[in-house]
């Protein structure tokens, strides 16, 4: 059971006036965390509450500290410290404590581990399984093709009859920032509601090892090379291409869709998504597209800018579909792709 949940306006003031009073014993700590004092004072998490109310039972215990806990976690992002670091931290620093909005009991460990549990719940494969030996065919400059040819034309034809991607592990935390981060800066005029936006993706190298941890006892008997199954920290990691620097690389693949805030020239995210490393963008690009239009209904997107990896004709027919200008860089292999471009954008002239 979800409980109780001070408002914005409650942390703000109860937050003011206790750093006020820490101000006169250790005015340097509040210099040395002025960064971050600032963004969580004006961090507004009651859109929050809404969206978690359905995470938790309506019986029982109620929770203590959600929001608090939620901005320990902004924190320990700002201070770049993992969470058993940021625990040890917590305890002696009492500045910290006040910045969260933490009161008289600090929550254990297991509160943030329920935390996240609750936010995202990733689909994991079996942490036991055989060792993917690293794929020796290299393609250079170019990404590594999708696995199943023909894929990004089926999605397509999909999504313009209607399907939509909601059963994803992370919907609940992209909706989280849209409501809490991005839907702000739309209302303070950051971000316009008719918008350009570009895509793009980049390779997330995992810190977990590729190689795993034996389970068997075939070194005990001279075996050093098996095929046997093996324990990894990180089951849902693979080998993916990165093009850019030409070399194989362990983890996942990152998409994220930007805009450009030419006035105050900041590159603003608007969605980011976490997908298998081998998967080609696209494949992603077009999953987010109709992601990213169902999380801002009311912004329209008037252009889409990405890289050759969007140069093919089924992303130029959802673009059209939608009525979304296409400026995409032009892959070279795709010679008819620029004449089916050409003409969507002689169209639109029309």
């Amino acid at each position: 059971m979800l409980g109780l949940w001070p408002s914005h306006e409650d942390y703000q003031r109860q937050t003011a006036n206790r750093l006020s009073l820490h101000a006169r014993f250790h005015p340097h700590e509040l210099w040395e965390y002025e960064n971050a004092i600032s963004k969580l004072f004006i961090l507004n998490l009651d859109p929050l509450r809404n969206l978690l109310e359905k995470m938790y039972s309506t019986t029982g215990a109620p929770s203590k500290n959600q929001p608090a806990i939620f901005r320990a976690f902004v924190l320990m992002n700002l201070l770049k410290i993992s969470l058993e670091e940021w625990f040890k931290l917590l305890q002696k620093t009492p500045i910290l404590q006040i910045i969260c909005g933490f009161r008289k009991v600090l929550p254990g460990i297991a509160s943030y581990y329920d935390y996240i549990n609750r936010i995202i719940k990733l689909d994991e494969k079996s942490r036991v399984k055989i060792k993917k030996k690293k794929p020796k065919e290299k393609y250079g400059k170019d990404k590594m093709p999708p696995k199943h040819p023909g894929v990004v034309q089926k999605l397509v034809t999909r999504i313009l009859n209607g399907r939509r991607f909601t059963y994803r592990p992370e919907r609940l935390l992209q909706e989280i920032f849209a409501e809490v981060c991005v839907q702000q800066s739309i209302e303070l005029g950051l971000v316009p509601t008719t918008v350009s936006v570009s895509g793009d993706g980049t390779c997330v190298e995992t810190g977990a090892s590729p190689y795993g941890q034996t389970t068997c006892e075939c070194r005990k008997h001279g075996i050093y090379k098996c095929d046997c199954p093996r324990r990894f920290s990180d089951p849902n990691a693979a080998w993916g291409w990165d093009s850019h620097n030409k070399r194989y690389f362990y983890g996942y693949m990152g998409y994220f869709i930007s805009l450009y805030n030419s006035d105050d020239k900041l590159d603003l995210p608007l969605y980011l998504r976490i997908v298998d490393a081998k998967r080609h963008d696209s494949v992603t690009a077009v999953v987010a597209l109709a992601e990213l239009r169902d999380l801002y209904p009311n912004l329209t997107i008037n252009t889409f800018i990405s890289d050759s990896a969007s140069d093919n004709y089924a992303t130029y027919q959802l673009l059209d579909a939608w009525n979304i200008n296409a400026v995409i860089a032009l892959n070279e292999k795709n010679a008819g792709n620029a004449i089916l471009s050409l003409r969507m954008w002689q169209v639109r002239a029309l």
